[in-house]
C-alpha cells in the first residue's frame, strides 16, 4: 500500500481541522449541548481495514450515513456510529431524555440521515472555502443494522477504489458520551488535488 509524505498528510489535516469545527458547531446547533472534536487523523486504508474497525468490539459501527462526493476529487463521507451513540443522538435529534430510545425506527432513520446530511454540508462547504475547490455531495444513504454496517461500507464505497485517504474525526458530547465518528474518503489519486489547493492557498 502506498504511503503518504508528510506535507500530503498536513494538508489533509488542515482541510480536516477546519471542516470538523464547522461540522461541531453545526452538530451543537442541532442538538443544543456542547460538542467538543478530536483532531482528525490521516491514513491510507485499504477497504478492509475500513471495515474491520468499524466492525470491533463493543463500539462497533450499527449506524452508517454516506454520501457520494464528485466534482474536483472523487470519494464519500462516512458517519459511523456505535450503537449508543445512535440511540443517545436519536433521543438528542427529537429532544427527548438521554436513554428514551431503545430502538432505531422510522422518525429516528429520518432525523439521523437529516443530521448525516447537514454535518457533511457543513463540513464540505467549509472545505470547499477554504481550498478553492468545488466538491459536491450526493444524496444520503442510511443502514440501521445491529449486527454493524459492514456490509454497508463494502456496498456503498466497494466499487470506489481498493484503498483511500482516510481523514477520521471524532465529535463528542460530554455529557452523554454520544460520540459521532466523521469519515472523509478520497480516492488516492485525490491528494494531487488537495495538494495543489494548499499550496495556491499558501502561496496567497
Amino acid at each position: 500500500m502506498a504511503e503518504m509524505d508528510e506535507m500530503t498528510k498536513g494538508a489533509f489535516q488542515e482541510a480536516g481541522n477546519i471542516g470538523m469545527g464547522h461540522l461541531a458547531t453545526s452538530l451543537s446547533k442541532m442538538v443544543n449541548r456542547e460538542v467538543k472534536i478530536d483532531i482528525p487523523n490521516v491514513e491510507m486504508l485499504s477497504l478492509d481495514e475500513i471495515i474491520s474497525r468499524a466492525s470491533q468490539g463493543k463500539q462497533k459501527s450499527v449506524v452508517g450515513i454516506h454520501l457520494h462526493l464528485s466534482g474536483d476529487a472523487t470519494g464519500g463521507t462516512l458517519i459511523l456510529l456505535p450503537k449508543f451513540s445512535a440511540l443517545s443522538f436519536s433521543d438528542l435529534l427529537l429532544k427527548k431524555p438521554i436513554g428514551t430510545t431503545t430502538k432505531i425506527e422510522e422518525m429516528q432513520v429520518r432525523k439521523l440521515r437529516e443530521m448525516g446530511v447537514r454535518l457533511c454540508s457543513s463540513y464540505m462547504r467549509v472545505v470547499n472555502e477554504f481550498l478553492g475547490i468545488n466538491l459536491k455531495v450526493g444524496d444520503p444513504t442510511l443502514d440501521v443494522n445491529m449486527e454493524g454496517v459492514a456490509d454497508f461500507i463494502n456496498k456503498e464505497i466497494g466499487d470506489l477504489a481498493d484503498e483511500f485517504i482516510v481523514v477520521k474525526g471524532e465529535c463528542f458530547i460530554p455529557s452523554t458520551n454520544s460520540r459521532n465518528e466523521f469519515n472523509m474518503l478520497f480516492e488516492p489519486e485525490a491528494s494531487d488535488v488537495i495538494m495543489a489547493a494548499v499550496m495556491k492557498k499558501m502561496m496567497g
